[in-house]
């Protein structure tokens, strides 16, 4: 599967996205057991967010693009053969599985929304501080470096090897590629970067065009 972070940024994917505000959430029963099945098997065995998305991101074509929830479950499949073939370990059902449960529960959406904006991204969120300072300061300029060939990364590779400029420090946040790769939580520090749309686009960006793209620390180098 093409990185899913290009579908925005390569001439290929450009066109209308289909979007019909009626839609239902479910559009049958199967779905809506699917996303049961997904909540539970998290809960049961402690995989990450940032996993199963490394897991749908590497899904071939013709698997990937089909309905949403049904891209689900070969991604649930590829999950959870690590676990069958001896890659990862399952973890005993103590305290961390009854926790992750209490959380679901309180992160339901009939929380205040200052609960869900504010408070609960701090508890269960993927923002830690990272171990070293910035090495980036808002006004730098950067280049993103190339994406990697094989395995998961977050990265878009529309913007390898462009030119931006740092317009925000973010904070630091556990990357998702080292995670997937590693099981690592270790954090990395992010930055807003923008981009020209010529420089990304060339003569075929509209005027005056700018993106601002969320990079972690290991995907730029100083300009």
């Amino acid at each position: 599967m093409p990185n899913t972070h290009d579908l925005g940024g390569k001439t290929e994917y450009f066109g209308p996205i289909p979007h019909t505000p009626t839609e239902p959430v479910f559009h049958a029963d199967w779905e809506r057991r699917m996303f049961g099945i997904n909540n539970f098997l998290h809960t049961l065995l402690g995989p990450d967010i940032d996993t199963f998305r490394g897991h749908l991101a590497l899904l071939p074509p013709e698997e990937y693009f089909g309905p949403y929830y049904r891209r689900w479950i070969p991604g649930i499949e590829r999950m959870f053969a690590r676990y069958l073939s001896g890659e990862k370990r399952v973890p005993k059902l103590k305290l961390a599985a009854t926790a992750q449960v209490v959380q679901r529960i309180v992160t339901r959406p009939r929380l205040p929304k200052v609960m869900n904006a504010r408070v609960m991204p701090k508890i269960i969120g993927t923002h830690k501080q990272a171990k070293g300072p910035a090495r980036f300061a808002v006004g730098d300029a950067v280049r993103v470096r190339p994406a990697p060939r094989e395995g998961h990364t977050q990265q878009p590779d529309y913007v390898s090897g462009r030119l931006g400029r740092v317009t925000e420090h973010r904070g630091a946040a556990v990357l998702p590629d080292r995670r997937f790769a590693t099981g690592s939580s270790a954090a990395e520090h992010l930055y807003t970067v923008v981009f020209d749309g010529v420089e990304l686009w060339g003569d075929r960006a509209e005027p005056n065009t700018e993106i601002n793209i969320e990079l972690f620390e290991s995907y730029l180098e100083p300009a």
